[in-house]
């Protein structure tokens, strides 16, 4: 049983009488595919979720730009993405949008002796590394910022994600944000990147972390929650503030409070390079996509209830992942949408009612 969060005080009472009404286990499987960045937490919720309820529910992480094709399409019930859509095409594929958690993408390293956080990178010796205009690590701009480490002339090999990956998307609106000019070789495309020079392609990112493991000069840039669950060495960043900055759970907050994130609505909100005390400078907030008029009101009836769960557990949500959770206020309007959708016909899907077999 979920214990309800200060928030649903806010709510009116329909969200209440709606706790206590379990959805019935039945044979059909929701399947939701997308985003790796959230990825982690996604699994586990659905492994809980089908626990706690004996439904069947399955996340395949597939890159963002893959959970968008297969909502469109409708060949998954819901798609994960970091990189949220417009209006115009959330108009256009018909689709509802909204965010469930906040990250940071993390750049990490491979140098032997070196411990997390101990490297110091402005952000155009970043974008420099990125572009293969650095390429050693001992060269001359990156001891400049690190004049204690006794730093090898070891190779720069940079390893890249070769999916279509959200993950991708916000790194490299990163690089190219902060310095346009030396960004400007790093191409956007789509998901993907057009990286100048040789670098290393990994599919998703448990491989490119392993990749970067297994090669001593590496570099590559992951979610938050990998770098707390595989002890990856991060790189410390420095802020508009210029502070150096490691990536927590607290510079995640930071930067939510300096962006006013979803402070007035569910509307995309822009959390890269923000300026304040404690922020780290890549985050993002991650998002599901759903129908709006679901034809099938059994397989939306589960998938809204999956999240509705998910965001009566309210903090506790992504507690320990190494992700942020959304402010109190957008958790609520989110319980909100969740209990407004209908079908194509017109009949209110029951998040938390009884239905039955298809």
């Amino acid at each position: 049983m979920f214990t309800i969060p200060r928030f649903i005080a806010t709510c009116s009472l329909p969200f209440l009488f709606l706790v206590s009404s379990p959805v019935n286990a039945q044979s059909v499987e929701v399947v939701g595919t997308g985003a790796t960045f959230p990825a982690k937490v996604y699994l586990q919720w659905a492994s809980d979720y089908s626990k706690q309820t004996g439904s069947q529910l399955s996340y395949k992480p597939t890159g963002s730009s893959a959970g968008v094709k297969g909502i469109t399409e409708r060949s998954v019930d819901f798609g994960a993405t970091d990189v949220p859509l417009a209006k115009v095409e959330l108009d256009k594929r018909d689709l509802f949008q909204f965010p469930t958690m906040v990250g940071g993408v993390v750049p990490f390293l491979n140098l032997p002796g070196l411990e997390s956080g101990a490297l110091r990178l402005d952000a155009v010796t970043l974008v420099r590394i990125w572009t293969g205009d650095i390429s050693r690590w001992n060269d001359p701009a990156i001891r400049a910022l690190n004049p204690l480490l006794a730093l090898p002339g070891l190779s720069i090999q940079r390893v890249v994600r070769s999916d279509g990956s959200g993950t991708t998307a916000v790194f490299v609106d990163y690089l190219r944000q902060v310095a346009p000019a030396q960004a400007a070789s790093i191409e956007p495309d789509g998901g993907r990147a057009k990286w100048p020079g040789t670098v290393i392609g990994a599919e998703g990112s448990s491989k490119l972390v392993a990749r970067v493991k297994s090669v001593a000069g590496a570099i590559g840039y992951v979610s938050s929650d990998f770098t707390l669950r595989e002890s990856l060495t991060a790189i410390a960043l420095q802020n508009k503030q210029g502070e150096y900055v490691e990536p927590s759970l607290g510079a995640f907050k930071a930067a939510i409070m300096a962006g006013g994130l979803f402070k007035t609505g569910l509307e995309p909100t822009p959390l890269l390079n923000l300026d304040g005390v404690g922020v780290w400078p890549i985050v993002t907030a991650t998002y599901v996509l759903v129908p709006r008029r679901p034809e099938s009101i059994q397989r939306a009836s589960r998938t809204l209830n999956f999240f509705y769960r998910s965001f009566l557990m309210g903090d506790r949500a992504v507690a320990g992942t190494g992700f942020a959770p959304l402010p109190i206020a957008t958790q609520a309007r989110i319980v909100a949408l969740l209990t407004s959708f209908k079908t194509s016909s017109g009949q209110p899907i029951p998040v938390m009612g009884t239905v039955g077999t298809e």
